[in-house]
């Protein structure tokens, strides 16, 4: 049997991953839907992204989330997500008339590039209305990376929510013209994936959609 406080140690980790990832995978992804690039879309379109599940993780009852067979006593969880970015409008000739903005939409889209700054700064937000203050967020690691010919991003971050333990993510993002998909490792401090998250990174790729 486990004691009381190991067990709620151990939901308390879950939550935390838990709820990181969807923070990622949703609010996070359409913060990057309106920076991700000055030229996304001159990209070429993408049909789908597909990567492989290490073996022992399935769907849970939140869309896109993946969790371990063991959890909660396994924390580690994998997400993926696909943001549309909006497109052109097909105007009525009234409207062109009127001079209307075919590319204007409900959002100001920024087609900035995504820096490793503003990439912590809207992190750093996020997790402080999650956990608070006392969160210790750094990124460790920032690259621009090439995925089949569509550009993206390969981020590795950790924190730590007050009374749990250091966590660590795995992000990729991958841009194209009319999507972005999200990928997101995450895996507490004592969840030994790391070697199942690589390989399954090793795995993704993007479809073409011609």
């Amino acid at each position: 049997m486990f004691k009381r406080d190991r067990v709620s140690s151990m939901l308390n980790k879950a939550k935390a991953l838990s709820a990181s990832v969807i923070i990622i995978a949703s609010c996070l992804c359409d913060s990057f839907a309106l920076t991700a690039s000055a030229n996304i879309k001159e990209l070429d379109r993408a049909s789908y992204c597909s990567f492989l599940i290490p073996e022992g993780f399935y769907p849970c009852e939140t869309k896109g989330l993946y969790i371990n067979e063991h959890y909660p006593l396994e924390s580690a969880s994998i997400s993926y997500s696909v943001t549309d970015i909006p497109q052109d409008a097909i105007l009525t000739n009234a409207e062109k008339a009127a001079g209307k903005d075919p590319s204007a939409t409900d959002e100001e889209l920024l087609y900035d590039e995504l820096t490793k700054e503003m990439y912590e700064e809207i992190q750093i937000e996020n997790y402080k209305e999650l956990y608070g203050d006392n969160i210790d967020f750094t990124v460790e690691n920032f690259e621009e990376y090439l995925f089949d010919n569509y550009p993206g991003y390969r981020i590795s971050t950790r924190f730590t929510p007050e009374g749990s333990q250091t966590i660590y993510q795995d992000i990729t993002m991958i841009l194209s013209s009319n999507k972005i998909f999200t990928i997101v490792y995450a895996r507490a401090e004592d969840d030994d994936f790391a070697a199942a998250f690589e390989e399954s990174k090793n795995t993704i790729h993007v479809k073409n959609d011609r």
